[in-house]
């Protein structure tokens, strides 16, 4: 190995029948793979003993230079990419480092592919991002002379939209099958349960169309008495409680009679070409009653709520 080393720094080539050509190899090894220690060894082996050849203090340094090229190189030479023990020494602990947050930056970098395992808790980590229900926002601090609602239709149209809990989002129920549209603005207040296992409905009076999907502030009217296949389920009449035009509007008193009654047409009429769906009307109830209406449909939902009634009350991912 020694004599190859020299041989090559000269760039002639041994003919000593000791040195094989795996010795030779190796050598070589030091010289092309290790540029780095192994290399200057070799060429610091070789200027000593073309100086100090034979002495036994040059034989001792020889044989400590040899063996520091063969450790330094040896690692290239077997082809692994980390060529010394201490290098392999600190990407193992740079393994080791790796948490989910380095993984996570690898991944989006394109540097290190996402396992099964990983690409299941991304996917519950995007659901988890959908918005809490709609049903559980709170109902509001002024509860009932002013109560939170969430917006499903807008005033004038003909598509019956509805929160989705599974969804979390809004979707279209379906087309109103009679010629008629809503006459107002219709959602429901959160937090509320009525007899038909749904929260208790609304109607919004105002000038404009609201945006379905939003959420309004109202101040409660008067409610409707209704029932239909699925149960009680009363209309709470309300209006926006920062729209100025109607801040005069406080009780059932101060609506016209025959917005009321347009109100009550409608919803007489609005399932009638709907295969088995009914609709029994009642009468109007006045301020004072919608109110203890409101507390009352919200102490219901409480209740439900204690008893862990399901994905009703709180969004299921």
């Amino acid at each position: 190995l020694i004599r190859s080393n020299e041989a090559i720094s000269r760039g002639t080539r041994s003919s000593s029948p000791m040195i094989s050509s795996a010795t030779r190899k190796l050598a070589c090894s030091l010289r092309a793979a290790r540029p780095g220690l192994g290399f200057r060894a070799g060429n610091k082996f070789s200027t000593f003993t073309a100086s100090r050849r034979g002495t036994g203090v040059s034989k001792l340094v020889i044989s400590a230079t040899a063996a520091a090229g063969v450790i330094l190189g040896f690692g290239s030479y077997m082809g692994d990419s980390i060529s010394s023990p201490m290098l392999m020494a600190e990407a193992k602990g740079i393994e080791k480092k790796e948490g989910p947050a380095e993984k996570e930056k690898m991944q989006e970098e394109g540097a290190a592919p996402a396992s099964s395992t990983d690409n299941l808790a991304a996917k519950k980590k995007k659901n988890n991002t959908n918005a809490r229900s709609a049903y559980s926002v709170k109902i509001g601090k002024k509860m009932p002379e002013e109560v939170a609602c969430f917006v499903e239709v807008a005033k004038g149209s003909r598509n019956k939209y509805e929160w989705d809990e599974e969804l979390g989002h809004i979707t279209l129920d379906r087309v109103l099958h009679s010629a008629v549209f809503y006459p107002h603005n219709y959602g429901f207040v959160p937090q509320t349960l009525c007899g038909d296992g749904d929260p208790l409905d609304v109607l919004i009076m105002g000038d404009d169309p609201l945006q379905p999907g939003c959420f309004v502030d109202v101040r409660p009217i008067g409610y409707l008495v209704m029932k239909d296949e699925k149960g009680t389920d009363e209309k709470l009449l309300a209006v926006a409680a920062k729209d100025p035009r109607l801040y005069e509007v406080r009780t059932i008193r101060n609506v016209p009679i025959h917005v009321l009654d347009e109100i009550t047409q409608f919803f007489e009429t609005y399932k009638t070409l709907e295969k088995n769906k009914w609709v029994k009307v009642g009468a109007w109830k006045g301020t004072t009653e919608a109110k203890q209406l409101i507390e009352e449909t919200h102490r219901c939902y409480l209740e439900e709520k204690d008893k862990g009634a399901g994905s009703v009350f709180e969004f299921q991912s």
